[in-house]
């Protein structure tokens, strides 16, 4: 163990009062962090996850705040979700630190670069399990409901100043959760959730679907169709209604449609190939009768 830790916090530290570094050295940063990244997702206990953990948070917000920093891939951080808007306006790192009993603990900071070629702007987001998440709330950085980003979609239109966010919550024992958020930066400030997705006369400011723990669901960007697909879920059995722990796919699927800075949902929608099987009838009462 001494020898891990030794190796943790082994980076040069000559350039801590610089305001700019190499990339070089950049690079031995990610060298670093690589390994201890590793430790944070496959460490053997949960103390050494936890402790590697707080060594990779120490790492990488030295490293990070550098203007060269900025635009450095850190291609070798697997297991670190790294999204990046088109307009290039800021970075988000996100990743998971897994616990004993099943839970998972999110973290996640977005980057902001200063236009002065000062020190990058560092907000961290705080997973904040005490609060229930709504889908007509809208949260700040310290009320986080922690969750992991895979896909960042960028505005159609320049004037729309909010972006897209799909992730996951694996952190139930009986359920996943998904979620379709939208994030918006003012003043170095960050706010999610935005009345934007549209159920006929009904607004959310996210979209929340939760599913079985034993099957899987997918909610994927069609970037060609400009939409959210996601499979269409029921339950398994007609007395589970409103119990998303039972809720599996029925094989067709629902779609958020992008129209003039709004989601709007449209239900049943073709998402087959011309040489794909018919498409399935829906039965919304249940896969199996009692």
């Amino acid at each position: 163990m001494n020898k891990f830790l030794i190796l943790l916090f082994s980076v040069v530290s000559s350039f801590i009062y610089s305001q700019n570094i190499s990339v070089k050295v950049i690079a031995e940063y990610e060298d670093t962090l690589r390994i201890i990244a590793h430790k944070v997702m496959n460490g053997e206990t949960q103390e050494e996850r936890e402790i590697a953990n707080t060594a990779f948070i120490s790492e990488f917000t030295e490293v990070i705040q550098y203007p060269n920093s900025y635009n450095y891939p850190f291609d070798s951080l697997v297991t670190i979700s790294k999204l990046s808007p088109s307009d290039n306006s800021f970075r988000l790192f996100n990743w998971i630190l897994k616990n004993d009993d099943g839970s998972c603990e999110y973290f996640a900071y977005i980057i902001l670069k200063n236009e002065k070629d000062e020190l990058n702007t560092i907000i961290k987001l705080v997973d904040n399990k005490t609060n229930i998440l709504s889908e007509n709330s809208v949260l700040n950085k310290d009320m986080w409901y922690g969750a992991l980003y895979y896909k960042l979609i960028s505005p159609k239109k320049k004037k729309n100043d909010y972006y897209t966010l799909l992730a996951w919550d694996g952190g139930k024992p009986n359920s996943i959760v998904k979620i379709i958020d939208v994030l918006q930066i003012k003043n170095d400030s960050i706010f999610l959730g935005k009345d934007i997705f549209i159920n006929g006369k009904e607004k959310k400011k996210r979209v929340i679907i939760e599913y079985n723990a034993n099957t899987s669901a997918s909610v994927r960007y069609d970037e060609k169709q400009n939409r959210i697909v996601l499979d269409h879920l029921i339950p398994l059995k007609e007395n589970q209604e409103g119990f998303d722990q039972f809720y599996v796919p029925d094989g067709s699927y629902d779609s958020y449609n992008y129209k003039n800075g709004k989601w709007i949902f449209k239900e049943d929608v073709d998402v087959r190939s011309k040489t794909n099987l018919p498409k399935i009838t829906k039965n919304k009462k249940g896969l199996f009768k009692d």
